[in-house]
């Protein structure tokens, strides 16, 4: 029985070992050019099949993994190796295990309807911003990743990573910005797969932020709205969302400002997208010709804009959410963007009340109250996010007054913001079952069904906005 027994426990660890992921080192080299980069990747390690995907982050189109061109492997000779498509941006490469380069060409520039092109890598006229989860190829050691959508595909075994940028003499002004360790002039390391990474190329003026700790801020040269003020606007929003919850964690932040690229543009006014990527908030904005960078209605949408996605430092990049909790994500964001703005003296209270009332106008208009759940509504179409913003920040509202009913002397932001920390374990994301737990826990249960769950309509008397 005892060598059965061995036996059969020598076969498992066989099996296992058989099954575990052959884990190998990648070095990226990117070359920028007018459509975007052409990227060569060196590989050490891993099978003797390679199994090479490209993906999408959140929200992007998983269409942009079509426009990754020129894919081919080549020996260290220089001989062309065997590559095989065998799904939507999944391929089989015969390595033989050996040293082996992948090389392959992203198309960057955004077309004038493409909406979420912030979400991902972006060719502007003069600069690039390289996301890592659709910039850099994955490397797999077995064929199931393939078999995943490229918004689903997983990093791979990657031990560790480099991103060295190749510039062009013809660009001496441009620089390589990111909060990845530096460890030779435009040479990056990383200890996993750079998916989570962010990289902007181009005229970039750094400022170290002394207002806000820990806030670096990277300005592009033509960057031009609120041009004098924008740095200490990020500062104290930065300082209000840490003194309301907290801080988010120990690392430096990043924030890129840049000017929109130049095939989106705008029909009037402000038009802004941002994005948050681990520890970089990569922020895009243009506005009308004809209004000067400093105009009151540019300060104050500037404040909340920047203010929400300041405080995506602490939700997802702090603590991770699942997809059924964008509306925690964003509708929580709206309402410290909003609180941010106020407590720092860029938007006076009585005009954040009547941004929020104006907000409440607009969640009618586009049938909000007919949305049923906000873990449903989050999980729906892109067409949905309006509602599901503006419905989340306003169930926050209502979540805060009913805390601070039975609270005065307590924040409800930081005891939720603290409630959501203890809860989380730094791996898994928290899912709807989670969070409904915390907030059932801070505030009513019965207002939790009523409101997140979608059993009632939100009204002005609820809201504390009648008669405003």
């Amino acid at each position: 029985m005892r060598k059965l027994l061995l036996s059969l426990l020598g076969l498992g660890v066989a099996a296992a070992c058989a099954r575990a992921p052959a884990p190998c080192s990648v070095a990226f080299t990117v070359r920028p050019d007018d459509r975007g980069a052409s990227v060569t990747a060196a590989i050490e390690g891993g099978p003797t099949t390679a199994w090479v995907g490209f993906g999408v982050g959140p929200g992007a189109a998983p269409g942009l993994v079509d426009q990754i061109g020129a894919i081919a492997g080549f020996d260290a000779d220089g001989n062309e190796l065997s590559l095989q498509p065998i799904s939507r941006g999944g391929y089989s490469i015969e390595t033989n295990g050996n040293p082996w380069q992948l090389t392959y060409h992203l198309d960057l520039r955004p077309s004038s309807d493409q909406g979420s092109f912030y979400r991902s890598s972006t060719r502007g006229s003069d600069y690039l911003v390289l996301v890592g989860s659709d910039a850099w190829a994955r490397f797999h050691s077995d064929p199931g990743a393939m078999a995943m959508p490229p918004e689903a595909r997983a990093d791979g075994p990657v031990a560790n990573a480099t991103v060295r940028f190749q510039q062009s003499p013809e660009s001496p002004d441009w620089r390589v910005v990111s909060t990845a360790w530096e460890e030779a002039p435009n040479t990056f390391a990383m200890r996993r797969h750079p998916v989570g990474s962010v990289f902007a190329v181009g005229p970039f003026e750094v400022i170290d932020q002394a207002v806000g700790s820990g806030l670096q801020i990277a300005r592009h040269k033509d960057w031009d709205i609120l041009p004098s003020r924008v740095d200490t606007l990020l500062g104290e929003l930065l300082l209000s969302h840490q003194e309301m919850l907290g801080s988010a964690n120990d690392h430096q932040a990043l924030v890129l400002l840049s000017p929109m690229p130049d095939t989106i543009t705008t029909q009037g006014g402000l038009r802004t997208a941002g994005m948050v990527r681990d520890q970089t908030l990569v922020v895009y904005a243009v506005k009308a010709a004809s209004l000067p960078p400093d105009h009151s209605g540019i300060v104050e949408a500037m404040a909340v804009f920047l203010g929400h996605e300041l405080f995506h430092l602490w939700v997802p990049s702090g603590v991770q959410v699942t997809r059924e909790l964008s509306w925690l994500s964003e509708g929580w964001a709206m309402h410290m963007g909003r609180r941010a703005a106020v407590a720092s003296g860029w938007v006076d209270k009585e005009d954040g009340t009547r941004r929020l009332n104006n907000s409440y106008r607009r969640y009618l208009n586009i049938g909000g109250y007919r949305a049923g759940s906000l873990p449903a509504a989050s999980v729906g179409h892109e067409a949905q996010r309006s509602v599901l913003y503006l419905r989340g920040e306003l169930v926050f509202r209502l979540l805060e007054q009913e805390w601070n009913r039975s609270n005065p002397d307590r924040s409800f932001e930081r005891s939720l913001w603290e409630a959501l920390t203890a809860a989380y374990d730094g791996i898994e994301p928290l899912d709807s079952v989670a969070i409904r737990a915390v907030l059932a826990d801070l505030t009513d249960p019965t207002t939790v069904r009523r409101y997140v769950e979608g059993e009632a309509p939100l009204t002005p008397d609820t809201l504390g906005l009648a008669g405003r």
